[in-house]
């Protein structure tokens, strides 16, 4: 074989055999024939991916194509979540209204003493069979003190006189406030001697923030708080971010809210129900697990053909152990490629204040609500003792931002925050951040704002989930344009023009 077929590796090993001295004919020979199989292999490996490719890629578009017409008569993506109030308070209604026995369901105490059933944590456990569960009080945003407001409440009466309270504090979106879950525990705790759950629900399972709760008190409250997530089973959680947080483990319950649907919708008879709590569990598993870029065929036709032909699995395995890289640079360049259409818009559209305004990005990988696409004005103020979060970035910022309700760019949110958290900020901040939502309010229809956020709108679900749009990002990316930049670069937009004179009215006092 000539050095063309075998390329760099006679070259390397006859200068290895040089030397090896008297034996260096028969070691020549054999580190020639190691080199020209190690070639061989590499061509194989080659000829085998192309092979896994090129016999999957029809298997795939002809799924994709029952996925079409399955769609077409099922209208399977149709969801009645996507139509109704899916913020905080909604779900909180939608969960409080099912834990209540008397319900529009008519169930009675079912689906609160399925709940309960399948919570073998609960100490103290309240009783459901006696015959005063009628006086059962459920109430959403029960005011605790002036400043806190408990998300839902669930009082149970006991034979003695006593209640047991199922409390549940709602975070699918928002981060917690400073000593949050610390002063819900401290009332609780005096309030019913001790017969109380919390449950802290969040999408995957994270556990409350240590300015919320910190770590040190976490032991005195085993068996009265409890982390509860939207989607999955939390107990042994795969998560890289929830694995970290060891010293939860001893919190998070075997049970998720899509599960808790789905036990509900197996125990209950009227198919309204069923249906409704089936829509419930599905809005459960897309909203808070993810969208996955593969449709069910997909995933059966890919499984099958793996297990047809065990030769790729190596492959498979492959291009598995190497998707994040690949994720991360797809949605790292977009994000930089929405950043740069962004100051061309900024150029073009605001001219006159151009120089002074600054565009900048990060892209987090997979961890929630890392990534972010920023643009604020140079001479704005810079807050003092921001969040560690925005200490490198102390201004009011009109953001784009991925949420925190699954891990990667997804669930954006387009809108301008603060960044100082509302509850960390003095007389004067706070009086400023009240102006500013006002003239937000009499700007921007529907507005809605957190502890963080000034005004802020989710972006549509179609465009908010990157993991189920990477090929069409790769695309505009390379091409330079197309409908997911426009729809980005003109939410962005939108909001700057109409935001930017509001803060130079407001924050310029602060200069």
């Amino acid at each position: 074989m000539n050095d063309v077929e075998l390329g760099p590796y006679p070259r390397f090993f006859d200068a290895l055999g040089t030397r090896l001295g008297d034996d260096r004919s028969r070691h020549l020979r054999f580190f020639g024939e190691l080199g020209a199989r190690m070639d061989d292999l590499r061509r194989a490996d080659r000829h085998r991916h192309l092979k896994f490719f090129a016999e999957l890629s029809p298997r795939l578009e002809t799924a994709r194509a029952l996925e079409r017409e399955l769609d077409r008569h099922l209208a399977r993506r149709f969801n009645v979540f996507d139509y109704l109030s899916t913020v905080e308070v909604g779900l909180s209604r939608i969960i409080a209204d099912l834990l209540n026995p008397k319900g529009k369901h008519s169930q009675g105490t079912l689906f609160l003493r399925t709940l309960l059933d399948e919570l073998p944590e609960i100490r103290d456990r309240p009783d459901l069979d006696a015959g005063f569960t009628r006086r059962i009080r459920v109430v959403t945003e029960r005011v605790i003190t002036n400043r806190r407001r408990l998300d839902i409440s669930v009082e149970i009466p006991g034979s003695d006189g006593t209640y047991y309270c199922l409390a549940i504090e709602n975070k699918p979106y928002a981060d917690d406030q400073p000593n949050q879950i610390r002063d819900y525990l401290r009332f609780l705790q005096p309030k019913y001697d001790g017969r109380f759950l919390l449950i802290y629900l969040s999408p995957m399972g994270e556990g409350p923030s240590e300015g919320s709760l910190p770590r040190g008190e976490l032991r005195e409250w085993e068996g009265r708080l409890a982390i509860m997530g939207y989607h999955g089973e939390t107990d042994g959680i795969g998560s890289e971010e929830l694995a970290a947080e060891t010293l939860f483990d001893d919190f998070r319950v075997g049970l998720s809210v899509e599960a808790w649907f789905s036990a509900c919708r197996r125990r209950c008879e009227p198919d309204r129900l069923r249906w409704f709590l089936s829509e419930a569990e599905t809005f459960c598993r897309h909203k808070f697990g993810g969208h996955s870029m593969a449709t069910e065929s997909e995933t059966r036709t890919i499984k099958d053909y793996l297990f047809a032909n065990p030769e790729h699995l190596e492959t498979a395995q492959s291009v598995s152990d190497v998707w994040l890289e690949v994720k991360a640079v797809l949605c790292g360049g977009f994000l930089e490629h929405l950043r740069m259409a962004v100051s061309r818009r900024v150029r073009a559209d605001l001219s006159s204040i151009a120089p002074d305004l600054r565009v900048e990005c990060k892209y987090g990988g997979e961890k929630p609500g890392s990534s972010i696409l920023r643009l604020h004005r140079a001479s704005w103020p810079q807050w003092e003792n921001p969040a560690r979060e925005f200490a490198s970035y102390p201004y009011t910022t009109i953001a784009l931002k991925s949420g925190w309700e699954s891990g990667g760019p997804n669930h954006w949110r387009l809108g301008v925050f603060h960044p100082l958290g509302k509850n960390d900020m003095t007389e004067t901040d706070q009086e400023r951040r009240k102006r500013l939502k006002e003239k937000f309010r009499s700007e921007f229809d529907g507005v809605r704002s957190d502890s963080w956020w000034l005004y802020k709108r989710l972006a549509d679900d179609e465009m908010g989930n990157w993991n189920s749009l990477l090929s069409r990002l790769y695309r505009e990316w390379r091409d330079g344009h197309g409908p997911i930049t426009d729809y980005y670069v003109d939410g962005m937009m939108d909001i700057a023009t109409r935001a930017i004179w509001i803060i130079d009215e407001v924050e310029g006092m602060a200069r």
